[in-house]
């Protein structure tokens, strides 16, 4: 091969790869959780991943969206978030329900106790529920004194 058509090989070639590389990083970027870096370079993002409806705040309780995103903003980035009085949300203690703490601590609990089980292993789900409401309990000792806190407002008569 001349010297003149591998410049030009090189000329074509070099931003096909460019192009593949930037498609691979736009396309993985995309599907990635947030990156360790994501709470001092874009806390809005995790705001987002928190929302409710999402795969963290799946279903709360109506009127519990807001605590249950702020409590898994609280667990993620724990260094950008303070009691202040311009919100309180992020004041309440944690066996308060509307706030943050209470939503942080469940949400660490889960990741402690690694996630509910899929469908059909009666076993494991029990073992999971178990480790789930002591790790909770073990993190907000005020829970304890709470019957049933772990079901549903409406399902605690």
């Amino acid at each position: 091969m001349t010297r003149r058509k591998k410049l030009f090989a090189a000329a074509i070639a070099l931003p096909i790869a460019v192009a593949v590389g930037v498609g691979l990083k736009v396309r993985r970027a995309s599907s990635d959780t947030l990156g360790a870096d994501a709470c001092d370079k874009d806390l809005a993002a995790v705001f987002e991943v928190c929302e409710a409806g999402g795969a963290i705040c799946e279903k709360p309780p109506a009127g519990q969206e807001e605590a249950c995103q702020a409590g898994c903003v609280m667990s993620r980035c724990p260094n950008h978030v303070a009691c202040t009085e311009l919100d309180p949300i992020w004041c309440k203690p944690c066996e308060d329900e509307r706030g943050a703490l209470y939503w942080r601590t469940l949400d660490e609990a889960d990741s402690h106790c690694g996630g509910p089980p899929p469908f059909g292993s009666l076993a494991r789900l029990k073992e999971y529920s178990d480790c789930y409401i002591a790790d909770v309990e073990r993190r907000c000792p005020a829970l304890k004194d709470k019957p049933k806190w772990y079901l549903p407002p409406d399902r605690r008569q």
